[in-house]
């Protein structure tokens, strides 16, 4: 297995590489992630669940949703009433086929409005997208989507989530329209390698905020 495909992304990759890079991975990102061990989406099902919302009532959107390994962990916890969006076409349709998502859109984070109206979902979920550079600017948008109350449930690559706050995530969700419920270290990855991505498998902070 390799992380090969996004060996290299970061502050520099444009958007248009980015969206290229995972078209092309898209034949072959699931089976590269499983085969490594991918605790993270099982991960933040299970935090959802801890937030006590219940699932047949719960309006869940999966941001950034890849193949749909969130969605699938969601459903196996009786979340139904999921949406989804990615900004790959090619990852879009592989998560399509899972029959998890209610309704999927393409979109760019940062960049683009999401297709979804305001107040209309409990949480937003965003597993394994913040490794690579997106604009602070799709904290407004997560936020405009959600019920008064309502959570995010996102995970940061270690690098990213500090002090220096180089992409300044922590300082979109520390904003006074956020507060934060919790954070903690979790297995994102599978066993360390010794390979030139080894940072993608490494703890990530998973944090939850909750909408003011």
């Amino acid at each position: 297995m390799s992380l090969g495909p996004i060996e290299g992304l970061g502050a520099n990759t444009s958007l248009s590489e980015l969206e290229d890079t995972y078209n092309k991975w898209s034949a072959t990102y699931e089976e590269d992630m499983l085969g490594m061990g991918y605790p993270g989406p099982a991960s933040c099902a299970n935090i959802v669940r801890n937030l006590n919302y219940a699932p047949e009532s719960t309006r869940i959107l999966d941001m950034a949703a890849g193949t749909g390994l969130v969605g699938v962990e969601l459903s196996k916890l009786g979340y139904k009433n999921v949406d989804a969006s990615d900004m790959s076409p090619e990852i879009i349709k592989k998560a399509l086929e899972k029959g998890v998502y209610n309704r999927m859109f393409r979109c760019t984070m940062g960049e683009e409005r999401f297709d979804s109206d305001d107040a209309m979902y409990d949480v937003v979920t965003i597993i394994g997208c913040f490794s690579i550079p997106v604009k602070h600017q799709a904290f407004q948008e997560m936020h405009r989507v959600l019920k008064p109350g309502g959570h995010i449930v996102a995970n940061f690559r270690p690098n990213t989530w500090t002090a220096e706050d180089v992409y300044g995530y922590r300082a979109a969700l520390h904003a006074p329209n956020w507060s934060k419920v919790s954070e903690e270290l979790l297995d994102m990855h599978g066993a360390p390698t010794k390979d030139k991505n080894e940072e993608f498998h490494a703890k990530w902070h998973f944090v939850v905020f909750q909408k003011i």
